[in-house]
């Protein structure tokens, strides 16, 4: 549908183009005769009135001059409106395109975490849990409670993003204790996952900590789908910014697909299975850059494992 879509966007405007070019042409054709039937007029009436020659020929280049010129702007007038035009219809698909995405992702993702809490609380109440192994339960319970608010937040800051609303409060604040918090929350809400902090370079970063929060979350999600084993957490400073990277030992990726694993709705494949919504990278690329730092991705090819790396300025740096 989006092909069918833009390929009539780019005929109606192929079409628009050839009828502004033969209306302007023959505008321009029928303006440059008129003009010089008129000049031709003048020197008859002024051949009568004197016996003697008018040399027009000065003014009838500076006629077509002003011929050519008008020629020109109303061309370039008509060809950027057509331009702008096509600009804007094709915005509208995209957004278009975006919404029903997102409400397919929505519908899919939202199934899963839904079904499970509804299982539990039937099984609970059903009293088929043993009373050792209610607390287990109720553990699972948060779990998907736990995923269903994660995902609803990344939905809702996905469409700050796309409308451009929503400032972030960025403040100084410390580093370590930004990637701490987060780690604590993914230990209380029981993610499982084994995480190694190689080193945290203490700095005083400026940034937005739910915003922050946001995007170690998904970088944590992402080495958890795609990677293997042991994920790699590691602070370092640079000039002007503290740098944090994720390393996993997981599938990788080609060096050339680096930056379009942070295009919108790009999902990945894993052991035959599809992961992730497909914004979390996307998200977390565009909260860092308005908090006026940048994510990177790479990796030494497939199976060789990934880092992506998270850099935030420096409270005394930052303009």
């Amino acid at each position: 549908m989006t092909s069918w879509r833009t390929r009539f966007e780019y005929v109606v405007a192929g079409v628009a183009l050839a009828v502004i070019a033969v209306m302007v042409t023959w505008w321009a054709v029928l303006a440059r005769r008129l003009a010089n039937d008129g000049l031709r007029l003048q020197e008859q009436l002024h051949l009568l009135r004197t016996g003697e020659h008018l040399d027009l020929a000065e003014r009838s280049a500076r006629v077509n001059f002003m011929v050519l010129g008008e020629f020109s702007a109303m061309a370039i007038c008509l060809v950027s409106a057509v331009g702008v035009l096509l600009y804007i219809a094709r915005q509208r698909t995209l957004a278009q395109l975006r919404m029903e995405r997102l409400l397919q992702f929505t519908s899919h993702e939202l199934k899963t975490p839904i079904a499970g809490v509804r299982a539990l609380l039937q099984t609970l109440e059903m009293g088929a849990v043993p009373e050792e192994r209610e607390k287990e339960f109720l553990q699972r319970g948060l779990q998907e409670i736990d995923r269903l608010e994660h995902l609803a937040e990344t939905i809702l800051m996905w469409q700050r993003s796309v409308a451009s609303v929503g400032k972030l409060t960025s403040a100084p604040v410390d580093a370590r204790r930004l990637v701490e918090d987060v780690l604590e929350h993914r230990v209380r809400t029981g993610v499982t996952e084994q995480i190694e902090v190689a080193s945290l370079a203490p700095a005083t970063v400026v940034a937005d900590s739910d915003a922050f929060r946001v995007i170690l979350e998904n970088l944590l999600d992402n080495a958890r789908k795609y990677g293997a084993g042991t994920v790699e957490l590691k602070g370092e400073l640079t000039p002007g910014a503290w740098q944090l990277s994720v390393r996993d030992g997981g599938q990788g990726f080609p060096s050339e697909e680096a930056s379009r694993l942070f295009d919108p709705f790009r999902r990945q494949r894993h052991q035959g299975m599809t992961h992730g919504s497909g914004l979390g990278l996307y998200l977390a690329r565009q909260l860092a850059l308005r908090m006026h730092g940048e994510i990177t991705a790479r990796s030494e090819g497939p199976g060789r494992g990934a880092v992506f790396t998270v850099s935030l300025p420096l409270q005394e740096s930052r303009s």
